[in-house]
């Protein structure tokens, strides 16, 4: 890629502030420099070749990492700004106004536009995102085999066959426009993705335009110093998705409703369980029934089912298959199919023991989840309800009263247990959501450790009762201060624990 076309993209985006060259400084590309090309970019100094262009990503960049990229040759990187007691020698210096938009505006360039080639369905939604992610890519994989690609929580699919395992619900956009590129190359013609709302506020899918877009829900959660300073600013960055697509699906019991549709510049198609296009009443087992009130895509009437336990999945099934219709035809028969071959890794996941005893898995991590899935499991389950819940460290602090007050509602007995503790003192972290329990309803034990507290827990439980393991699903590491230890997973915690106490 040349250098005169990173100007003139930089420039059309209104992002170029100067060019530096030598402690001179320019706005227009001088001509001694036209002639440089770059074959790779990378905001990771340590993959920095002689032939990378460096981007310098983050309002915390460390300039060691800049030093780094230009002591291997780098002769090229972008940046917000100059650092202090770096040299540049002979490297060209492009200053920008926001070098996460410089970022994915050069991404798409480099790896071709990929996003021309795919039909993208994008879900937001303070939960729900994963399950339905997953529910569209089966629909789709049943009219186009081998044809899907998908970006989510849990892992990423870039060949229409194979997962990978995910790091960020949404890839920086350098990551997911080369990603999107091997998707194309792959021969994949679909893609079904989750958007979380950082993915707008850092820039990750700025000037991507989506054929679908579903806002699933939202609720006070991700609000700290590090995610988003107040629910206004939350709602404005998860609320961006409906401003980007032709096709908006949106939840029409959702409190933000009247907000989403202002915003929306395409087609709005609601769901729900009243006054929307298409609305669903939950009946026992996994099934539910579908109602048209109004034809937007097709006529969808009858009953549908599911595998994957809860009411709320319900909705999450109902909202891909309208995403679904909304670019691909699919007749009632194969959706049915489509639906009930679904299974969510770490979602919903029950096991049992010959006691009589239920475990459920699941991420379930704010008010909102944890309280939808306790709602299910009170319904289904005649016992006492168990809950083995923590929160994480150094983020979302709201959320910590939240849980609190879910387990109130909800909860016979809870274990208040560590999750992701980063640098916070589980114990600080423990003591927040308890202040929120009501210990008149509810009895509480606290065990630090998040395995001893779930073996105590199922060991605890007698027949009819379920334990309910939130949060942390299927993931393998706890994160402790900075380093990731190995953990086994809830699910197989859960397996081992309702063996060991099967009597």
């Amino acid at each position: 890629m040349e250098l005169v076309r990173v100007i003139e993209l930089l420039k059309a985006e209104n992002l170029l502030k100067d060019i530096i060259y030598q402690d001179r400084y320019y706005y227009d590309l001088p001509a001694n420099l036209t002639h440089i090309e770059f074959s790779d970019i990378t905001y990771d100094s340590r993959t920095v070749k002689p032939e990378s262009l460096f981007i310098c990503k983050g309002i915390n960049f460390n300039p060691n990492y800049l030093t780094s990229a230009l002591e291997k040759g780098c002769q090229i990187f972008i940046a917000r700004n100059l650092y202090e007691n770096t040299e540049y020698g002979q490297a060209v210096a492009i200053m920008v106004k926001d070098e996460t938009k410089a970022m994915a505006v050069l991404a798409r360039e480099f790896y071709g536009n990929p996003q021309k080639n795919l039909k993208i369905i994008a879900f937001t939604g303070t939960k729900g995102k994963t399950t339905s992610a997953y529910f569209a890519h089966q629909l789709l994989n049943t009219v186009a085999p081998g044809k899907v690609g998908q970006f989510s929580t849990i892992a990423n699919m870039l060949d229409g066959h194979t997962y990978q395992q995910a790091h960020l619900t949404t890839p920086e956009s350098l990551d997911l426009f080369k990603m999107m590129r091997q998707m194309v190359d792959n021969g994949l013609e679909y893609l079904v993705m989750e958007v979380s709302s950082q993915a707008y506020k850092k820039n990750r899918v700025y000037g991507l335009e989506f054929d679908t877009a579903v806002f699933l829900n939202i609720s006070h959660d991700h609000i700290s110093p590090i995610e988003h300073p107040t629910f206004e600013d939350y709602l404005y960055c998860k609320s961006q998705i409906v401003e980007h697509a032709k096709h908006v699906i949106v939840n029409r019991q959702t409190q933000v409703y009247d907000y989403l549709v202002q915003k929306a510049q395409g087609q709005i198609v609601t769901f729900g369980t009243e006054s929307a296009d298409y609305h669903y009443v939950a009946q026992d087992n996994g099934y539910f029934d579908i109602t048209t009130e109004k034809a937007k895509l097709v006529a969808l009437n009858g009953q549908l089912r599911i595998r994957i336990p809860g009411f709320f999945n319900y909705e999450n099934a109902l909202a891909a298959t309208l995403a679904c219709l909304s670019i691909v035809d699919i007749d009632f028969v194969t959706i049915q199919e489509a639906l009930l071959k679904t299974l969510v890794p770490g979602r919903m996941e029950l096991a049992h023991n010959h006691k009589g005893v239920t475990a459920c898995v699941d991420y379930a991590h704010n008010y909102l989840s944890i309280t939808e899935a306790c709602k299910f499991l009170k319904h289904d389950y005649p016992g006492n309800l168990i809950v083995v819940v923590g929160a994480p460290g150094g983020k979302a602090q709201s959320r910590r009263a939240d849980i609190g007050q879910a387990v109130t509602e909800y909860a016979d007995v809870v274990y208040l247990t560590s999750d992701d503790n980063f640098l916070e003192n589980p114990r600080d972290i423990i003591a927040e959501i308890r202040a929120h329990v009501d210990e008149k309803q509810v009895e509480t034990h606290v065990i630090i450790d998040r395995q001893e507290a779930i073996e105590a827990a199922i060991k605890e439980a007698q027949s009819g009762d379920v334990v309910f393991l939130a949060a942390k699903g299927r993931e393998k590491f706890l994160h402790e201060g900075g380093t990731d230890i190995p953990y086994p997973g809830d699910h197989i915690l859960a397996q081992k624990f309702l063996a060991k106490y099967d009597k």
